[in-house]
């Protein structure tokens, strides 16, 4: 029996590192697989770049002076992972329009502090859109939504200054100035007001089902960064909070 034993035993060593040598093989060949997938990602990747560049230049003009076009540039950067706003030197540099995004960034960021002490350093995009059109004036290079959204990202790459907000719903967009964090819970205190600019303590606690003291905490923060407003005047055992930066734009 201990011969049967000394056989059965030698031939479970020699099946084990039969397998282990196959398994060294079959990881071995997997490393190799995935290396070369990883090359030739790569290779995909510079000539994507390579493909972005020529078609920057191709189209320079309509890049520039086109603000949907330069949009869906942007989108078609986005969409292979291209950040044309990493420096200075990237295809914004090439463009010419480097700059551009830089000097909008510095009006956005004079405009938002001008306008802190009313909306709480809170803005609706489209408000500072006109606003900025009309203080560019009619002969500066026409901007969108989307150049505001590209100047706060650009002025962020330098510091976190200003923050873009989106509402979801309606998709309101709003340009946060005040250096603050906001949480979910101050971002849902926002949300709950997109469309009548107010809630309170009572909303909150109906729409998110949340306890007393959560909303009260909510508010409490963004009404001590000035961004909302108390309104006592209801005579509700809880004021309205209103958010002057959710007021619908004024038409001149």
């Amino acid at each position: 029996r201990a011969g049967v034993a000394g056989i059965g035993h030698g031939i479970g060593a020699r099946g084990l590192q039969a397998q282990n040598a196959a398994r060294e093989r079959a990881q071995d060949v997997g490393e190799q697989l995935v290396a070369h997938q990883k090359k030739q990602l790569a290779e995909q990747c510079v000539k994507f770049k390579d493909r972005l560049e020529e078609f920057a230049s191709k189209h320079k003009q309509d890049i520039i002076r086109d603000p949907q076009f330069r949009s869906k540039f942007n989108e078609m950067c986005s969409s292979i992972g291209v950040d044309p706003l990493a420096s200075k030197k990237g295809l914004w540099g090439a463009l010419g329009m480097g700059e551009f995004y830089y000097e909008l960034g510095v009006q956005l960021v004079q405009l938002c502090l001008e306008r802190r002490r009313d909306s709480g350093g809170l803005d609706r995009a489209d408000e500072l859109l006109v606003l900025l059109e009309k203080r560019r004036g009619a002969k500066a290079q026409k901007i969108d939504i989307h150049d505001i959204e590209q100047a706060v990202r650009n002025l962020q790459a330098l510091g976190k200054s200003l923050e873009i907000i989106t509402l979801p719903g309606e998709g309101v967009k709003l340009v946060q100035s005040v250096p603050c964090e906001l949480s979910r819970d101050h971002t849902t205190v926002i949300e709950s007001a997109r469309r009548t600019a107010h809630t309170s303590v009572p909303i909150l606690m109906e729409e998110f089902a949340w306890p007393q003291t959560r909303a009260s905490a909510a508010i409490e923060f963004l009404l001590d960064e000035g961004m909302a407003w108390v309104d006592a005047q209801n005579g509700a055992p809880f004021p309205l909070i209103w958010f002057p930066s959710l007021f619908p734009p004024q038409s001149e």
